[in-house]
């Protein structure tokens, strides 16, 4: 059927732009990644970019109804920062190609280059914006609406960091925690003077 084909069309273009980026969308790598014809292909998208802004329209409702379950999990449950920490290592490791982002950021490039695209980037910004409200409701942060916004974008600067520089996911979970921490005007743990008894019972204060 045209509409099956549709989205077996859209979501090659998804896994060619999350594997080598915009760049490598073409008409015969999508054909050949979705099982399709070059004319069958051409009748449903007419050019480059109206097949590049359909994946990335694809990409944002997916990870709409994604943080709009995990807002809604977060909601019942998040009520301290374990909890937190291991929603925060669910997002960093489970979202967007296989855990890479790199659907973000080629959202983010392709919206500054098209006006277009604009809309999609928004309502990205906004998924993620309800999920970090819920999570610093939960925790009673004082303000959590423009909180939030601080939060997304320090988590997408982590996480841009992260992959430019090839450091481990962890990092991103332990920075997104320490703020998250701060937020709540809750310390860091910091450990206890040494005692002599220190190095086979180590206490902390929290």
């Amino acid at each position: 059927m045209p509409g099956s084909t549709r989205e077996q069309i859209i979501a090659a273009v998804v896994r060619i732009m999350g594997a080598d980026g915009a760049a490598a969308v073409t008409n015969r790598r999508i054909a050949a990644e979705a099982g399709v014809s070059l004319g069958t292909l051409t009748y449903h998208f007419a050019t480059q970019r109206d097949l590049v802004q359909a994946g990335m329209a694809a990409f944002v409702a997916d990870e709409t109804v994604k943080f709009t379950q995990l807002a809604d999990h977060a909601a019942a449950s998040t009520s301290d920062l374990g909890q937190v920490a291991e929603l925060l290592g669910d997002v960093v490791s489970g979202t967007g190609f296989g855990g890479d982002h790199l659907a973000w950021f080629e959202l983010f490039v392709q919206a500054a280059r098209y006006t277009e695209q604009h809309e999609a980037t928004a309502e990205f910004f906004a998924t993620y914006d309800r999920l970090a409200t819920t999570v610093l409701h939960a925790l009673a942060v004082d303000d959590a609406e423009s909180m939030a916004a601080l939060a997304v974008a320090t988590l997408i600067g982590l996480q841009l960091r992260r992959l430019a520089t090839g450091g481990d996911a962890d990092v991103v979970v332990d920075g997104m925690t320490k703020l998250v921490r701060a937020l709540t005007n809750r310390p860091t743990p910091r450990p206890l003077p040494e005692s002599p008894n220190s190095r086979e019972s180590p206490h902390f204060s929290y």
